[in-house]
């Protein structure tokens, strides 16, 4: 079994910007975590089995031609992130309809090839979704954005949105035409494939 992330990656403009950020975070307050992540939005992560992989490779991603754009906003808090314990900074994404079926399809069409593991969560819909995708963050549940960093709590509030203030970026638009597939194994990030959206 392997942990499958599949990512929609930044431009090489939006990229540095993020990147500036990593830095920015790293010089003030030293390594915290997903510092060393590759810059990317989560469309999902699924465990899936090793030997199938050959068959994710093959299997081709369609989406209506509609408008292939979605806009980066300013900076968000997830304060008190379940999953790091920390508070993370994330560039915040609008998602649009275009986001919403191109989530949707990747679920669909990799569903054949999900292993079914247990997990408690916090929400019914969030276990709704897991049982039915293999993933918990889908439709309302989904909040797509690109993560700088997960600070420690001991970082005081006040100093960090100090911090914040470099972060002027904002509205950067971003058009996709590919997915990217990542094996997942704690901080390391190993590319499997691009899809090309047809």
């Amino acid at each position: 079994m392997i942990k499958l992330g599949v990512f929609i990656l930044p431009d090489k403009f939006l990229k540095s910007r993020i990147v500036r950020y990593k830095k920015l975070i790293k010089k003030n307050y030293g390594n915290q975590k997903y510092l060393s992540h590759l810059p990317h939005c989560t469309l999902c992560v699924l465990n899936v089995s090793k030997n199938l992989i050959k068959n994710i490779k093959k299997e081709k991603l369609v989406i209506e031609k509609n408008n292939r754009k979605f806009k980066v906003k300013s900076y968000d808090i997830f304060y008190n992130d379940p999953i790091t314990k920390g508070n993370t900074i994330v560039f915040k994404i609008e998602k649009n309809n275009f986001l919403i079926k191109l989530q949707l399809t990747m679920l669909k069409n990799l569903q054949k090839y999900i292993l079914k593991t247990k997990k408690n969560f916090k929400t019914l819909k969030m276990k709704d979704n897991f049982e039915k995708y293999g993933y918990p963050f889908v439709n309302i549940n989904w909040k797509p954005h690109y993560t700088v960093a997960s600070l420690s709590k001991k970082i005081k509030e006040k100093n960090f949105l100090e911090l914040l203030k470099n972060f002027k970026d904002k509205n950067i638009f971003q058009k996709v035409n590919k997915v990217h597939f990542y094996q997942i194994k704690k901080n390391q990030h190993k590319l499997i494939c691009t899809k090309k959206i047809n």
